[in-house]
This record gives structure tokens, sequence and C-alpha cells, in this order.
């Protein structure tokens, strides 16, 4: 849901660009025209093949994407262009001295990234070739590694408690929920799901689902319909299968440790070797 909702996002995020004091520390950096136009193309074609009826594994085969990239696709039902931040730089708590050295008249990388080792520098000597070569052509600075937050991260904002929030991620959270009402109407609705679980209440499931119904989460609430005395007894059991998939991961990494060549003898004694 909050990737169908990129254009408020990147809406949100513009309008906390502008204006730093609401939300500071976002700015989205764009990918080059020539990689964009590709991923569009890939994108419309995936979710050309999913009108179809093929399935992600033949449509991500057909494409060489991933699995995950046309998962992402098919539900966003539209091209999402990719958003990619700068990362921060070895140089940046050293650019003080390097732009007083250049000014000075030191123009060479080589001696640059002598002097910068000496002052404690620890990144390669491609960084400061690179920020050389862009101040000889008088390119502007490199912006501050900013970004527009990941969907992840949105979503965690959204379904956590929003008290618990930074100032500037709480800020940015309400803009969301104020630019895209049905986004803030599904995080009220996931966030009383939790409560339930939380609280061990049986008797609320019913009327949770039929509110949760008329949101946008209509697929989620028909699947819990069909595993509802599942889900019943996820709420009111103590019981957890969390012991069971822990030892299945034991069992899997012990296995893979071999190479998966292991008989079942081997696998056995080892198993118990390590209880």
């Amino acid at each position: 849901m909050v990737e169908r909702h990129q254009p408020q996002i990147r809406s949100v995020a513009h309008r906390a660009e502008k204006d730093p004091s609401a939300s500071p520390g976002l700015r989205e950096t764009a990918a080059k025209p020539e990689v964009t136009s590709r991923r569009r193309d890939r994108c419309e074609a995936a979710l050309c093949l999913h009108g179809e009826g093929l399935p992600t594994k033949e449509i991500a085969r057909r494409l060489g994407a991933s699995r995950n990239a046309v998962r992402r696709w098919v539900r966003a039902g539209r091209f999402v262009p990719y958003r990619r931040a700068p990362g921060s730089s070895r140089l940046d708590r050293h650019l003080p001295f390097v732009e007083a050295r250049w000014q000075e008249g030191q123009h060479s990388a080589t001696a640059l990234y002598r002097e910068l080792h000496a002052h404690g520098f620890t990144g390669g000597y491609d960084i400061v070739r690179r920020w050389a070569a862009r101040r000889k052509r008088g390119a502007p600075a490199r912006p501050p590694s900013t970004r527009i937050p990941s969907t992840r991260r949105i979503t965690r904002w959204l379904t956590g408690d929003l008290a618990a929030l930074s100032p500037e991620d709480r800020a940015f959270t309400e803009a969301l929920c104020s630019a895209a009402p049905k986004l803030s109407q599904a995080a009220e609705v996931i966030r009383a799901f939790a409560d339930l679980l939380r609280q061990n209440d049986p008797t609320g499931l019913t009327p949770w689902l039929d509110a949760a119904a008329a949101t946008d989460l209509g697929g989620f609430v028909t699947g819990l319909r069909r595993d509802e005395p599942a889900v019943r007894a996820a709420i009111v059991e103590p019981w957890s299968n969390g012991p069971v998939e822990g030892q299945v991961n034991r069992l899997k990494l012990i296995k893979r440790s071999m190479y998966g060549r292991a008989g079942f003898d081997l696998l056995r004694q080892r198993v118990l070797h390590a209880a």
C-alpha cells in the first residue's frame, strides 16, 4: 500500500525540502534518465505479462529480473521511479582542509591525497580524484546525504507508536497521513489488529474484520477469513511456533555447513551432538 502512494510520499518530501524546519533531511536523488527508461520498460513489460496471467517466477525469468522486483511492480500497479541517495563520504570531514589547499593552488589529486592521508584520511584515492575532477570542471559541490525514506521505513513509522518517533519522522508521518487518507486509515486498522494480538481479545476479531474489509486491506482480510479459526487460536492460545522455527533454522544451518551433501544419518548425529 505504501508503494501505491509514491506520488503523495514525493509530494510530502518536496514540501519538506522547501521547508526544512518541517521535516529536515529529505531530498530525492534521481537515477540517470537512460537507467530510468530501462526500468520503466521492464516494469511495463512485467505488468503486461501479469495481465496475461503469467506467474511471478515466469515473468522474472523472461525479463531477467528478480522475483521481488516483479512483486513490487505488480503490487504498485505502475512504474515507481527508483530512489537512490548519495551516501556519506569519508572526505566530508576533511573538506575544510582540502578546500583550503585547493584555494592555495594545490590542484593535484595525488598530492592532495598524500596530504589528506597524513592528516588521518582513511578513504581511497578515487574519492579525492573525483572531488578534484569536479572542482576543475567547476561543478557544484555534492549535495548532502539526504533522501526520501524507504518504503520499509515509512511502513514502520505508520504501524508503530507515533509518540516514539523523532520529531522529524513524526512530522513527515503526520504530513503523509494528511496527504493520503486511505493510507492513514489502513495504518490505523493495522495498529488496531496489533492491539488485538497483544490484548488476547478474540471477541474483537469479527468487528475488526468487518471494519478492515471496508479499507484497501480487503485482500488481507480475505486471507484472514479463510484461516479465521487459526487466527482466533493465535489470539487466545499461549503457544507459539517460534521454537519449531528456531529448530528448523538450526537444522538448515548445520546442513548448509556441509554444502547440503549430508545424508540423514550424519545430519542426525550432528544435530544430536550440537544439542
